[in-house]
């Protein structure tokens, strides 16, 4: 089966990233949602960047260099991360920034260079990186061993759901724009912000909904 016909057969409607509100104008300015790496590269954005964790594992020297992974973005298929986010929202608890989710089209997963990974990237060394339909099948396998002793099975998850609540889609430097779909927001005040910057840039086809339910995940 290919890529796409998983996409369907399984309902995938949505590839997720949830992000800071200065994350959400950098990625609009440069046209892009752009990998870890990238982001210094890009002037316009140096005022706005504000990653989510002062640091990644991908970093660190011991950390498998087969490919620079922080030159990917991290997204997750249908739901978000909830393990991370819970981890990112502490890091902020005090500054004055306020969270959105990028919701992107599913077919980005079928694009060249994708890797898919079957939990947390940053867990080694029992997290299995593969491109191509056998990369994304792993993705929804009976069992998915995050750490030595951990092991999360798969049960009664949704088809459209991953059997990790952490597995990843990893795309290589910049997600374009054109394939965000919607932006989900905590409150009416962030929905009217989200919804000026994408006036301002042009790109009024994206909706932008009130979905506290979506920054709930679904935790395994």
């Amino acid at each position: 089966m290919t890529i796409a016909g998983a996409i369907q057969q399984r309902g995938i409607s949505e590839v997720l990233h949830f992000t800071t509100n200065r994350g959400i104008i950098g990625t609009l300015a440069a046209g892009a949602l752009l990998s870890r790496h990238l982001l210094p590269q890009e002037k316009y954005l140096q005022h706005v960047l504000h990653v989510n964790a002062a640091s990644r594992p991908e970093s660190l020297q011991d950390f498998d260099k087969s490919k620079n992974w922080l030159d990917y973005v991290n997204l997750s298929i249908s739901e978000i991360n909830r393990r991370y986010f819970e981890f990112s929202s502490k890091w902020h608890k005090d500054s004055d920034i306020w969270w959105g989710i990028l919701a992107f089209d599913p077919a980005i997963m079928t694009h060249d260079g994708v890797f898919f990974a079957t939990t947390n990237n940053a867990y080694e060394p029992l997290c299995i990186r593969e491109s191509g339909n056998d990369g994304l099948a792993r993705l929804f396998q009976d069992h998915v061993h995050r750490k030595s002793g951990w092991t999360v099975s798969r049960r009664g998850r949704a088809a459209h759901l991953t059997t990790c609540e952490q597995a990843e889609v990893l795309y290589p430097q910049r997600v374009p724009v054109e394939f965000l779909r919607r932006i989900y927001v905590l409150e009416g005040e962030h929905q009217d912000q989200a919804r000026g910057w994408l006036a301002e840039f042009d790109l009024r086809y994206v909706d932008v909904v009130i979905n506290p339910a979506k920054f709930q995940g679904c935790k395994n």
